[in-house]
């Protein structure tokens, strides 16, 4: 009994065969669904030759797959009875006029088969990359016939296109597969975009919490101080009025009321300060804002807490432009800054304030003749929970609130300082109209000079 290899050539491999189906793996176009662009061509090529079958053959190492069939209903043959295979191996193309009479295909049961027999054949290699042949567009018909030069030619220049469709389609995958990427990518950049927004607003609750804290912890410190020395002043006032109601008369029943006066007037003192911290603190609407009487409170309120250690500098400014700003939240920044200068020094303090107008922006500008504080400490004073001593107030979280207040105005805070000669606060707050950015006042406009 007679095998296929005893009567027939089975087609050899390519010295390239390794690199040919490497390339033919990463198009990944093998067992894909028919595709319009190549139908297209293999209709036109059993039109244009008058042939009952036009193929588009891609050959893998044990088969030949048809991307394209047009008159053949099976999909892939074996590679060792293809026709295709021997135009792989050659790397040329393939004419045969009549298989019966070509030794090569003696015995192959696709010409030997009496249902549409392989007769006639013509492979175009479609190439990659020069020279690696992934197959063939072919042309099969049942009876002997013969291929002109010219129709070999047009053969050649279909196979042409086949091969710019190929490389077109692993284009149009890359993209596809790009775009997945991108999508994906996009998907998880508006994740994360959503936890980070999570997270500012959970740092703005947290920053109004601790702005929240800050007023009272300041409110607490106040009214401690308010109460301690308005009790004195008010069991003074009263020893000295008994005093002056048993004396009635005598010559010192008036520097005993002129005391009494005295202490009642420094109660009066304290009780405005503590009326202008409330007055204050109630106001939390952006409005117009005179920075004069900003000053006015914070200055009431300082100096009911440290009025025997702080010497309070300030000129009120005629017809200083307003700023569009929640009064609140200025006055405990600005606050915060005063204490910090008021505890500058363990001696008494001289606090110069000072309002300007300078471009598009008005400065308030604190000044302190305290310790002042080294490069290192300025560079970090701003920073949250930073603190200069271990048990001060100074350029802890109060300042650090005080940087994001003057932010959320888009407005800037800078600290100046030299050891044993003081520091400068600079608070710079857009005017109401027009504002400018917390950039633009940061490049160099919020001078300290």
């Amino acid at each position: 009994m007679c095998t296929l290899e005893d009567t027939m050539q089975q087609p050899g491999t390519p010295a390239n065969e390794a690199q040919r189906l490497a390339h033919l793996t990463a198009l990944k176009v093998l067992d894909t669904s028919p595709e319009e662009r190549f139908d297209n061509i293999t209709k036109l090529a059993a039109e244009m030759f008058s042939v009952p079958v036009a193929l588009i053959s891609l050959v893998d190492d044990k088969r030949q797959w048809f991307k394209s069939s047009c008159g053949l209903d099976i999909k892939e043959t074996s590679r060792e009875i293809s026709f295709c295979g021997h135009v792989v191996e050659q790397g040329d193309m393939m004419v045969i006029q009549d298989t019966t009479k070509d030794p090569r295909f003696t015995g192959n049961p696709l010409t030997e088969t009496t249902e549409q027999p392989v007769i006639f054949y013509a492979g175009a290699p479609i190439k990659a990359q020069g020279d690696l042949v992934l197959g063939t567009l072919c042309l099969i018909d049942h009876s002997p016939r013969e291929l002109s030069d010219s129709q070999q030619q047009q053969l050649g220049r279909l196979a042409r296109i086949v091969e710019d469709e190929l490389e077109l389609r692993q284009l149009v995958v890359r993209a596809k597969n790009a775009e997945k990427r991108l999508a994906q990518k996009q998907q998880h950049l508006e994740q994360r975009n959503h936890k980070l927004m999570q997270l500012i607003e959970r740092f703005k609750t947290t920053r109004s919490r601790l702005i929240s804290a800050e007023k009272l912890a300041t409110l607490g410190l106040l009214a401690a101080g308010v109460g301690k020395e308005a009790g004195k002043a008010i069991n003074i006032s009263r020893k000295h009025l008994l005093e002056a109601h048993k004396l009635a008369g005598n010559e010192k029943c008036a520097g005993l009321i002129s005391q009494s006066m005295s202490c009642q007037d420094d109660l009066r003192r304290m009780v405005d300060a503590l009326s202008d911290t409330t007055e204050t603190a109630g106001n939390n609407e952006l409005a117009e804002t005179d920075l004069n009487d900003t000053v006015r409170h914070c200055r009431n309120v300082l100096l009911s807490r440290f009025d025997n250690k702080v010497r309070f500098v300030f000129e009120p400014v005629a017809d200083l432009p307003k700023v569009r700003v929640v009064e609140s939240q200025i006055f405990m920044a600005l606050l915060n800054v005063l204490v910090n200068a008021a505890e500058s020094s363990a001696g008494k303090v001289s606090v110069k304030v000072a309002l300007l107008t300078k471009d598009d922006h008005v400065q308030i500008r604190v000044q302190d003749n305290g310790d002042g504080m080294s490069d290192e400490t300025v560079q970090r004073a701003t920073e949250a929970f930073y603190s200069e001593g271990k048990d001060s107030l100074h350029f802890g979280l109060g300042l650090s609130i005080a940087t994001g207040i003057v932010r959320d105005h888009s407005g800037a805070l800078k600290v100046r300082s030299e050891q044993g000669k003081g520091t400068l606060v600079v608070i710079a707050l857009p005017l109401a109209q027009p504002a400018q950015t917390t950039t633009e006042l940061e490049q160099g406009q919020v001078g300290a000079d």
